[in-house]
């Protein structure tokens, strides 16, 4: 009976291996006991509830500080304020300039006085041109001679004709003298002495048509030289060598060099304009030229405009036919400025940032930034004119106002007051030595 007790396997020796896992784990499930589950739950939810408690008591802790610190900045603005600065800023006050009165307009350079010198003599070529364009010139001067060579022929010529038309003359003189007395006694015939006396009168006659011819041609080898009439400047030379003279112009003169801008303006206008008003000529390179207004048209032109005339003074710069803008200076007006790098431009319109509110404090200058919208009138040079003026005292920032918006704190450094003053005592310093 023992042998065969002993003989018997456990019945899970019995099951195979994959089951007898699954056994021991029931086993071993069935012997947890389960009233310890309501005890870890509470366990549990205590543990939640002190470490969301801890939680906020450090939280508390740590902001403790940042608050103190907030309410330590409330209680001193000032020092607040220069920690908000966004900007060190110079400013600058609007000033109020004399600024020229001018009406400007475009117009073009031309010869006030013209002169065209054309050949005396005809069917001659030209040997030899004396001149160039833009070359000055004197009344009296030659400028281009022709050929000759024929034309002293031809005085040869008519010298030659004139003392044979001496030799006729003496000789019909001669016989008229000694044929003529013998009327008085009849020897003749009055038919006979009228042809002795007129004879004498052909001859005379012919004489001086051959000194007629002489002078003539004498003449036109004392034109042969082509002279300037007026002094001035040439202009236009249409002269070459070998061309044969005509009735063409062969040379343009500028009378004395004086040249003119003519311009035209608004009817609307005429009546700031006046003879005797000051110009300026606007030239290239940025070089310009004073003149004054001689004339003024009386009538207006196709597109009803008014032509003024301004001579000009000698400039190497200036040449005929230049279109170039001017101004008519109209005297002078009062007018306040700014500097062009104090204006802020945006969405189309024109501001100056205004620093207003201006306190200081351990030193320090602390303004707010107003933005002034402003309508500008002329630039000059790095100034430009305000139509509608600014107080007097407004203190503008002087450049950068685009990085400023605005309601910003700045730092106000102003260094041209110190400059000033060290410039004045400097000077009154030497003024006394």
């Amino acid at each position: 009976m023992s042998d065969v007790e002993d003989n018997k396997l456990p019945v899970e020796s019995e099951l195979p291996p994959y089951r007898q896992s699954e056994t021991l784990a029931n086993k071993q499930a069935a012997k947890f006991p389960l009233w310890l589950l309501p005890v870890l739950a509470i366990v549990l939810v205590i543990g939640v509830l002190v470490g969301k408690y801890w939680g906020d008591d450090k939280a508390v802790s740590n902001k403790s500080p940042a608050v103190d610190s907030v309410q330590n900045t409330s209680a001193n603005p000032n020092e607040a304020s220069s920690a908000q600065t966004v900007l060190s800023v110079e400013t600058v006050s609007p000033s109020q300039d004399n600024i020229g009165n001018t009406l400007s307009a475009d117009g073009t350079i031309n010869a006030k006085d013209i002169a065209n010198v054309s050949a005396k003599v005809n069917g001659v070529a030209i040997e030899r041109i004396l001149v160039e364009e833009g070359q000055r010139v004197k009344a009296g001067q030659i400028l281009a001679i022709f050929d000759t060579d024929a034309m002293e022929q031809q005085v040869l010529q008519a010298e030659a004709d004139v003392a044979e038309a001496e030799a006729t003359l003496a000789n019909a003189t001669a016989d008229a003298a000694r044929v003529l007395p013998l009327i008085d006694i009849d020897a003749i015939s009055k038919q006979e002495a009228d042809r002795y006396r007129t004879a004498k009168l052909q001859a005379q006659a012919s004489l001086q048509a051959s000194r007629a011819r002489l002078n003539t041609q004498r003449l036109s080898v004392n034109n042969a030289n082509v002279v300037a009439p007026v002094s001035g400047v040439i202009s236009e030379k249409m002269a070459e060598v070998g061309m044969v003279a005509g009735g063409e112009p062969l040379f343009t003169i500028i009378k004395g060099g004086v040249l003119e801008w003519r311009a035209d303006i608004d009817p609307k206008l005429i009546g700031e304009v006046n003879v005797g008003t000051p110009v300026k000529v606007r030239l290239p390179g940025g070089d310009s030229v004073m003149g004054q207004v001689s004339r003024i048209a009386p009538t207006a032109d196709n597109n009803r405009q008014i032509t003024i005339y301004a001579s000009l003074t000698a400039n190497p710069k200036v040449r005929a036919g230049m279109y170039q803008t001017g101004e008519f200076l109209l005297g002078s007006v009062s007018a306040q400025t700014i500097p062009n790098s104090a204006i802020v431009s945006h969405d189309g319109y024109d501001y100056v940032m205004l620093v207003t509110d201006i306190s200081t404090k351990d030193g320090q200058s602390i303004g707010r930034i107003k933005q002034q919208r402003v309508t500008l009138g002329e630039r000059f040079g790095d100034s430009v004119t305000l139509i509608e003026p600014l107080p007097a005292e407004s203190r503008l920032v002087k450049q950068g106002g685009s990085f400023l918006n605005d309601g910003d704190l700045v730092r106000v450094v102003d260094t041209l007051n110190t400059a000033g003053n060290q410039t004045s005592k400097q000077a009154d310093k030497q003024a006394r030595s």
